[in-house]
């Protein structure tokens, strides 16, 4: 049965790209080069899109054993083939930016940070994590890596005989009687816009981060802020579920640490450049190594839920430390994140201004601060004191903390930073297979439907950093190959 079919059409192409990030414009790139005549629409001002934001890592295997690390950490969450085609097709990254006209250069973390961003593997214990690198593009060191891989392919796009429509979010597919997907209603200006796809439409919209109610939904840790694109609500999910789409993946997260003021959508990404900090909940109360969480992992700890209680203890929580650390560099820096790019706060070197405008809290004492922050005053003291002790002694032994990333917090002055869990990308959405076509809930393609990108990632569990952009590479040269390849409609 037709669904959302329009009276008429206002625009007729061949291939219709839904989301300008790196997925979308690989996907219309791609297309293109295929002979397929390509509309690339979206919703922002501007496209970039997560990627953007991202902190513009690509993952390239060094060998197919890089699958057994992979396959390890996707808990059986997605079909093995998937995996072992993604590994694949990565080790072809450097060859597409060359293509491009770009070139890759190994990625280089910050020498000191906690925690510690890795170079290589995010769980280097699991086998086959030997079997990697990670590149960024090169170019304009004061340009973020995620701005330079955006602008490579966005100069490609460009290039091509791609339509590109901003500000033009698209709200419904099209499907005709014999249930193929054949267009896309968009929105232009304020008013409906009917765009045919004669052989395909590509979602490449991102996921739902910035949607309260999805992830409210749909993720363990409640409430939880993102650090990712403003953009990404979700709508490609909507869109692929009125077609018929299955879903996967929707507890998956990619999740750091945000610091969230009510002035701004998004928030802002933290981390510590000196070891003299600790985690406590709502009660004062440790609960983790700082320094041992991977990176994209933080919702795990955070998402404890008190049964006796009733509420997330650890949501928020704060972060509290010494002169020390506020002095050696801003705790909001870095290339992630949307502030990073578009907030019109640019973070202090030394937190002062922060500290002035009561975004980060002050105190001489500790007991002083556990009174700003509404945090029994002796609870907070006993964890501080043990935690100074234990450092005092060479090593932290209560959350096995490693002794190279502790100090004890000493000085005349102490801070507390109130923090969340904060997106930087959501995996769930409509399932794809190995095609990149978007399936149904008995696994068979939707015709005329393909998917690339972080909508319905294909990382269900634990998160190896950089994959989220080789996978939009991936599964966009798949998808619009794929969809350029399909028969034309009249």
């Amino acid at each position: 049965m037709a669904q959302n079919m329009p009276a008429k059409w206002d625009i007729e192409t061949e291939v219709v790209v839904v989301g300008y990030g790196a997925a979308g414009s690989t996907a219309a790139i791609t297309a293109s080069d295929s002979g397929a005549e390509v509309i690339l629409i979206e919703k922002s001002p501007q496209g970039g899109g997560n990627s953007c934001v991202s902190g513009g890592n690509i993952v390239i295997p060094e060998s197919k054993k890089f699958f057994t690390y992979l396959n390890t950490l996707n808990f059986n969450m997605t079909d093995p083939a998937i995996v072992e085609m993604f590994v694949e097709k990565s080790a072809g990254h450097e060859e597409w930016i060359k293509k491009l006209g770009g070139e890759l250069a190994v990625f280089r973390p910050l020498a000191v940070a906690y925690p510690m961003p890795l170079a290589g593997a995010s769980f280097p214990q699991v086998e086959g994590a030997d079997y990697m690198a990670k590149y960024v593009v090169k170019g304009d060191p004061s340009v973020t890596p995620g701005r330079r891989l955006f602008n490579l392919l966005s100069r490609n796009v460009e290039s091509r005989p791609i339509k590109v429509m901003l500000e033009t979010p698209a709200k419904r597919l099209v499907k005709n009687d014999a249930g193929e997907i054949i267009g896309v209603i968009a929105e232009s200006k304020g008013q409906p816009l009917a765009i045919k796809a004669s052989k395909a439409v590509i979602l490449t919209c991102g996921g739902f981060e910035a949607d309260p109610e999805m992830k409210w939904d749909a993720l363990p840790g409640r409430p939880t802020q993102f650090v990712g694109h403003v953009g990404n609500t979700g709508d490609g999910l909507r869109m692929a579920q009125d077609a018929g789409a299955a879903l996967w993946h929707m507890t998956g997260q990619t999740t750091v640490l945000g610091f969230k003021h009510p002035d701004y959508e998004a928030s802002f990404f933290v981390i510590f450049l000196d070891p003299g900090y600790i985690y406590v909940d709502k009660h004062g109360k440790r609960f983790i190594g700082e320094s041992e969480v991977e990176t994209h992992e933080f919702w795990r700890c955070l998402s404890h839920f008190d049964t006796d209680r009733i509420e997330y203890p650890r949501i928020p929580f704060y972060a509290i430390f010494d002169d020390q650390t506020r002095k050696m560099g801003p705790i909001s820096s870095g290339t992630a994140g949307y502030n990073a790019s578009y907030a019109d706060h640019k973070w202090s070197l030394d937190n002062s201004e922060e500290i002035e405008k009561g975004w980060i809290i002050s105190a001489k004492s500790i007991s002083e601060l556990a009174a700003k922050i509404s945090i029994d005053k002796a609870t907070l003291e006993a964890t501080v004191s043990r935690y100074n002790k234990e450092c005092k002694k060479g090593a932290e032994m209560e959350f096995h903390r490693a002794k190279e990333n502790v100090r004890a917090l000493e000085g005349n002055r102490y801070y507390a930073v109130q923090l969340y869990p904060a997106l930087l990308n959501t995996c769930g959405g409509p399932r794809r297979d190995i095609e990149a076509h978007v399936v149904d809930a008995f696994g068979k393609a939707i015709p005329r439907l393909y998917s690339a990108g972080e909508l319905g990632s294909i990382w269900g569990f634990l998160y190896q950093g950089a994959n989220s952009l080789s996978e939009c590479m991936v599964f966009g040269q798949i998808a619009g190959r794929n969809a350029a390849a399909e028969t034309r409609l009249s």
